[in-house]
C-alpha cells in the first residue's frame, strides 16, 4: 500500500498549473488519489489537502471535478474547502454548483445554514443545487433516510461477504437524491435498495414523475435515478427507461438536463447516443449540459466499443466525429472543448496496450461529475 509520501508525486501531477501535464492525465491522477483516500485516514486527510490545493487551477472543468470528488469522499474535513468554493462569487457557476452538490453528498447538517444562504444566488443552477442539497440532507437525516442508509450498508456488507461486491460497490456514486421506490407499498419499499426490484413495469410511473414540472426537483431527481436503476437491470426495461430519461432533456432547468446527461454517462447505453449528440451539437445549450453530454458519449464508446443494436449501429463513428469536431473548435466554450479533448484522450489511453492502468484510478469518462 502506498505511503502518504508517495502521494507527493500525485500532487505534483494534479497541481501542475503550467499546462505541461495533460488534462486527461490530471483527471486520472485525481481518481487515483480518490482511490487511495479510501485506504487509510492518513491518505484521506492528505487527499483532501491535495485536492483543495488544486482549486488554484484555471480550468472550470477540472475544478468542478475536484468538487465532485471531495463530495464522494464523504468526509467532513472537505467541507471548509467546499464552503469557500461556493462562497466565491468570482468562481465559475458550474464549479460552485458542484461544491453545493458535494456538500449534499457529505450530508452533514452543519452546512444547512450555508446552503440556505445561497438559495437566493444570482445563478439559477447554484440556487437549484442548494435546494437539492438541503432536501437530500434533510432526507438523509430523517427516520426514512436513516433506515435506507442502514439497508444499503447491510446490502453492501452482504455483497462484500459473498464476494459479489468489491471495486464496483466501493466506487458506487453518491446520488444527489435517493431513487424512488419501485412500488408504493411499505413491504416493496423495504427492498428498494435492491436494483433487481426495478423493472420495466415501473417505467410509466417514474416517467410521469420525472416529467412533472409541478413537483420539486428533489422528487423528480428521485424518479430520474429510479429510471437509471431500471436501465441498469438491462432487459426490456433498459431502452424504455433510457428513452423516458431522454424526454427530460426538454425541461427548462439546465441543472435537470445536465443530470440526465450524467446519468447517461453512468449507463453508457447506446440508446442514448442520438439525444446526447443533439445536446453536444446544440450551440444554444448550456455549456454545463453539453459538457456532460460529451463525457457521456466518451463513456458510451469506451464501454460499448463497436457493439450494435439499440440504435447503436453506425452511431459510434458519429460519436467520434462529433467529439473530434468540438475538441478542435476554438470558438466552442472552453469547458465543452476540454470535455471532448479529455474524452478522446481517455479513449486513446485506455485502448493503448502499452499503458499501465492503475486499478484504483477510475476512468474520467465514466466517473465524471454531475
Amino acid at each position: 500500500m502506498a505511503d502518504t509520501a508517495n502521494m507527493d508525486r500525485l500532487e505534483a501531477a494534479l497541481c501542475d498549473f503550467s499546462g505541461k501535464t495533460s488534462l486527461d492525465q490530471r483527471f486520472r491522477t485525481l481518481f487515483t488519489i480518490k482511490g487511495l483516500a479510501a485506504t487509510t485516514d492518513a491518505h484521506m486527510q492528505r487527499a483532501i489537502e491535495i485536492i483543495s490545493k488544486a482549486f488554484s487551477d484555471d480550468s472550470a472543468l477540472l475544478k468542478h471535478e475536484l468538487a465532485y470528488v471531495l463530495g464522494q469522499l464523504e468526509d467532513v474535513r472537505a467541507l471548509p474547502t467546499l464552503k469557500a468554493v461556493l462562497a466565491n462569487l468570482g468562481e465559475d457557476a458550474m464549479v460552485r454548483h458542484e461544491a453545493a452538490e458535494a456538500m449534499g453528498a457529505i450530508s452533514d447538517p452543519s452546512v444547512l445554514d450555508v446552503l440556505n444562504q445561497y438559495k437566493t444566488d444570482s445563478d439559477v443552477s447554484v440556487r437549484e443545487t442548494c435546494e437539492l442539497a438541503i432536501s437530500k440532507i434533510e432526507f438523509d437525516n430523517s427516520p426514512e433516510g436513516k433506515e435506507l442508509k442502514q439497508r444499503k450498508k447491510a446490502a453492501k456488507e452482504n455483497e462484500e461477504a459473498s464476494g459479489k461486491g468489491g471495486v464496483e460497490t466501493a466506487f458506487a456514486p453518491i446520488d444527489p437524491a435517493p431513487a424512488m421506490s419501485p412500488a408504493a407499498s411499505k413491504e416493496a419499499a423495504r427492498s428498494s435498495a435492491d436494483a433487481a426490484s426495478y423493472d420495466a413495469s415501473s417505467v410509466p410511473t417514474f416517467r410521469t414523475t420525472l416529467l412533472n414540472a409541478d413537483l420539486s426537483l428533489f422528487e423528480r431527481y428521485r424518479a430520474m435515478f429510479a429510471l437509471r436503476n431500471v436501465a441498469h437491470g438491462g432487459g426490456e426495461g433498459a431502452v424504455s427507461a433510457v428513452l423516458a430519461l431522454a424526454e427530460g432533456l426538454k425541461d427548462t432547468s439546465a441543472l435537470f438536463r445536465h443530470e440526465i446527461c450524467f446519468v447517461f454517462g453512468e449507463l453508457c447505453h447506446p440508446a442514448s447516443i442520438p439525444s446526447m449528440l443533439d445536446v453536444l451539437n446544440d450551440s444554444g445549450e448550456h455549456e454545463m449540459v453539453r459538457h456532460e453530454a460529451a463525457e457521456a458519449l466518451g463513456g458510451i464508446v469506451e464501454e460499448a466499443g463497436d457493439a450494435e443494436g439499440d440504435g447503436a449501429k453506425g452511431g459510434f463513428d458519429a460519436v467520434m466525429a462529433t467529439l473530434t469536431r468540438w475538441a478542435k473548435d476554438d470558438a466552442a466554450p472552453r469547458v465543452v472543448r476540454e470535455s471532448c479533448i479529455v474524452a478522446l484522450d481517455e479513449l486513446a489511453y485506455n485502448n493503448d496496450p502499452t499503458q499501465f492502468h492503475r486499478i484504483e484510478a477510475e476512468p474520467a469518462t465514466a466517473a465524471s461529475a454531475a
